[in-house]
């Protein structure tokens, strides 16, 4: 090997150095605005992780939203279960319990300026058997599925980190406005 090779050698691999210590600066997002469907827990667990360090639910005039919303989305069968759990808890004057089969779905949308940047669908069953006479109200989980719930923000996370327009936004608050402490 002689020694212009050599120098073209260690150039490489310093070149090659800088670009992966590049592409693994860990993300972190600007201030982000919060709403959500659920409860506080979730958004413990996201403030908890290094990502959105930012996020608060108080920032109405932050360009950037994240917004976490959870739909029950029935299946086939969970339908004709629940229609005729129903007509027997009732028939019982609530001695029974009413049973529901869904689907629930976490919706996680980031937009700037209105637009949407990045949408992540995460869904599993869940059967659940309630009184009628119980309060649980609309946004009130039960403790599995609560727990199934903040496990998504991982998921959220990793999937985030990945999504290209998210990362080129990231860079270009950085450029502006310098690294997000």
């Amino acid at each position: 090997m002689n020694m212009l090779q050599k120098i073209m050698f260690a150039a490489t691999l310093m070149l090659s150095g800088h670009a992966a210590v590049a592409e693994e600066a860990p993300l972190k997002l600007p201030p982000v605005m919060y709403y959500s469907t659920l409860e506080d827990s979730l958004f413990d667990t996201l403030k908890s992780n290094p990502v959105f360090s930012q996020i608060d639910k108080e920032l109405y005039g932050s360009p950037l939203r994240l917004g976490v919303i959870h739909t029950f989305a029935p299946t086939a069968g969970g339908t004709a279960t629940g229609l005729t759990s129903a007509v027997l808890a009732g028939g019982s004057l609530g001695i029974l319990p009413i049973v529901s089969n869904n689907d629930l779905v976490v919706t996680y949308t980031l937009s700037a300026h209105g637009k949407v940047l990045a949408t992540f669908n995460y869904s599993k069953n869940f059967t659940q058997a309630t009184n009628i006479y119980s309060n649980q109200g609309i946004n009130r989980l039960d403790k599995p599925t609560t727990e199934w719930v903040n496990s998504t923000v991982t998921l959220f996370i990793a999937d985030l980190v990945k999504n290209p327009d998210v990362r080129k936004l990231t860079d270009e608050y950085n450029f502006y406005f310098g690294s997000i402490k």
